[in-house]
């Protein structure tokens, strides 16, 4: 299991390190490098997006409430979903 990062120092304006992304998406902080390896690996992150600052990593505010609010999709179609319901069985 890898360690949990030490923060020493605050993070730049408008950035916060994993233990403040985590708190922010709800993601354990596992979760957040494993997004981030992903990210340096395919250009695509299931995660808000993490940036160098030096030799280690943050997020960007502003990516991370792009992210949360990319989560929330629309509503789903009521009438659709009580249409696409089996027909009820026929009593006898």
């Amino acid at each position: 299991m890898p360690r949990t990062p030490t923060f020493n120092q605050p993070p730049p304006p408008g950035h916060v390190w994993a233990d403040g992304a985590s708190r922010l998406t709800g993601r354990s902080i596992e979760t957040l490098y494993k997004d981030r390896q992903k990210q340096k690996r395919t250009g695509r992150s299931d995660g808000p997006r993490s940036v160098d600052i030096g030799r280690k990593a943050a997020w960007r505010i502003t990516d991370i409430d792009a992210w949360l609010a990319g989560q929330n999709g629309p509503a789903p179609d009521t009438e659709a979903l009580y249409n696409s319901r089996p027909p009820e069985p026929v009593a006898a």
